[in-house]
């Protein structure tokens, strides 16, 4: 217990490295946080080292909780016991989500509930039909949307589909014990967000340059294909900010971002890109951020207080930025503490 807080102590004093140039403003010593998840004014960050992983298979991940709109944010670790290979992340107050297997194949969902000191109360769902998780979308305490590949994330089959836009998924839907599978054949599911309001699911489909927009129905299967909603870029996680604002990391180049997933090392150019859902049913998309060239490769984006932080699968640290400096402050969320304060009504 002493050495992991000894450990925090180290991420969070020796981990404020300062970038250079363009908005970013800080990084974190957390390897590996391909997952982020929002808790009020704090991120929830699941650091798993891979490129180490692969060499060492005593490694494995360990999940923080940090106080991320301060300027020198606390960083508390508060990882289950238990050996984690984690992949995908999510919070639905009281609960903590999470996918988890073997190394490199994750195959369970795990459940923990917080309740503002520890976790506890481990709840897993496995099914045989369960082959390569990738993205959680809990709408319930015991009910969720999960992403699930056809086929194993070995590094050679991940390159090759990639390339040959081979790689398909199944959503399934999950309510207490049962799961099913809802929706097929998607050229990689990678990323889920679910309005309420709309009983809309959204899908980031990698190889397609767009969301698909699916319905809830009563009928089986449970869904039904709606829409497209156009990218400008080959999209990773989807994160929903409220019920209709939703944000996600796009690729402009699906070959670099490929590369950049299975060996690591290789930067594939980026951007953060809104999507609102209007009244009538359609969606305004607009470009958010576009990195520069050279910086590390992110799989989803979230605005906390003054700040956006980005994941990565494979980077050594967590990136952050000041949100004032990149984004213009109209096309922030109201929560986001740089964005403008609304315009009170007139006085009649």
């Amino acid at each position: 217990m002493f050495l992991r807080r000894a450990g925090v102590v180290l991420a969070s004093l020796q981990g404020l490295l300062s970038v250079k140039g363009q908005a970013w403003d800080t990084t974190l010593a957390l390897p590996g946080c391909e997952g982020l998840a929002t808790d009020g004014g704090y991120l929830w960050a699941f650091s798993y080292d891979r490129r180490a992983a692969i060499e060492d298979t005593a490694i494995t991940g360990h999940l923080y909780r940090l106080s991320a709109g301060e300027e020198t944010p606390f960083i508390r670790e508060v990882t289950p016991d238990g050996r984690w290979h984690p992949f995908g992340l999510a919070y639905r107050a009281p609960y903590v989500w999470f996918l988890n297997g073997p190394k490199a194949r994750p195959t369970q969902v795990w459940r923990f509930t917080w309740d503002g000191e520890k976790l506890s109360e481990p709840r897993v769902w496995q099914d045989r039909r369960f082959v390569s998780l990738q993205a959680i979308c809990p709408t319930g305490p015991e009910r969720f949307f999960v992403a699930n590949d056809r086929s194993h994330r070995a590094r050679w089959h991940l390159v090759a589909g990639f390339f040959l836009r081979r790689v398909h998924s199944t959503v399934f839907l999950c309510e207490g014990d049962s799961c099913w599978p809802v929706a097929g054949r998607i050229p990689y599911a990678s990323g889920l967000a679910y309005s309420a309001s709309q009983q809309r699911l959204l899908v980031s489909v990698a190889f397609r340059k767009a969301l698909w927009v699916y319905e809830e129905t009563e009928a089986a299967p449970n869904l039904r294909y709606v829409r497209r909603v156009r990218l400008p870029g080959y999209p990773d996680n989807i994160t929903a900010l409220n019920d209709t604002l939703f944000w996600v990391v796009c690729h402009r180049r699906l070959t670099a971002w490929a590369r950049s997933l299975a060996f690591g090392g290789k930067r594939s150019r980026w951007l953060i890109v809104a999507v609102q859902a209007q009244p009538d049913g359609n969606f305004r998309v607009q470009t958010l951020y576009a990195a520069p060239k050279g910086y590390a490769t992110a799989s989803i984006a979230l605005p906390i207080g003054p700040y956006v932080y980005v994941g990565s699968l494979f980077e050594p640290y967590l990136l952050r930025f000041k949100a004032a400096e990149a984004i213009p402050p109209h096309a922030l969320p109201p929560n986001t503490s740089a964005a403008p304060a609304p315009t009170p009504p007139a006085a009649r």
